[in-house]
């Protein structure tokens, strides 16, 4: 039997591929949560999948990120606009998908609020290491920056980050509740 040039059973699944396949894993969990979970257009901003409680009528937006290799970018900035590039990207909750070994996903639940503290935590110690490192203030570093004409930082949210949020699934049937009453 030949073997799909798309998939060689081997967990090579190709980049372009990974993201629907993280958002359709994410869709039939919560399936088996009794809700309807449904893929958005690809194209929209801010999330991925629509979440609605078929007994109350109400509906989540959900962004989901998938990855097989640890981490999972989430947005990127310079250090002069990193606080309004979060506040604009980061809009509803998160599920994150590792697929490191496919036919067992794991599932990290994370609302908005969460992934902006654990990006603000993050971003502000990188931030602290590299004027230690390089012995700067703030403003000295967005001057750098500026002068230097850098690419923006890519910020990104390792599994070891998240890892108390394993199928925190109550994260989105708690707030479909609260939205309920």
């Amino acid at each position: 039997m030949s073997k799909s040039r798309y998939y060689n059973g081997n967990n090579d699944i190709k980049k372009e591929f990974k993201g629907n396949l993280g958002m359709f894993l994410a869709c039939a969990k919560l399936c088996s949560y009794n809700l309807i979970a449904m893929p958005i257009s690809r194209n929209t901003k801010g999330y991925d999948i629509v979440v609605l409680n078929p007994e109350t009528n109400r509906a989540l937006a959900i962004q989901v990120k998938c990855t097989d290799k640890g981490d999972f970018p989430i947005f990127s900035s310079h250090w002069k606009d990193y606080e309004t590039k979060m506040e604009s990207k980061i809009l509803s909750d998160f599920v994150f998908v590792d697929i490191s070994d496919v036919g067992r996903p794991n599932y990290f639940i994370v609302s908005g609020n969460g992934m902006k503290d654990i990006l603000l935590s993050g971003i502000r110690h990188y931030a602290h290491e590299s004027q230690q490192k390089n012995n700067l203030n703030w403003e000295q570093m967005l001057e750098r920056e500026e002068i230097e004409k850098r690419k923006p930082h890519l910020w990104a949210i390792k599994l070891r980050d998240i890892e108390e949020y394993k199928d925190k699934w109550d994260t989105i049937t708690n707030r479909l509740q609260r939205l309920a009453d």
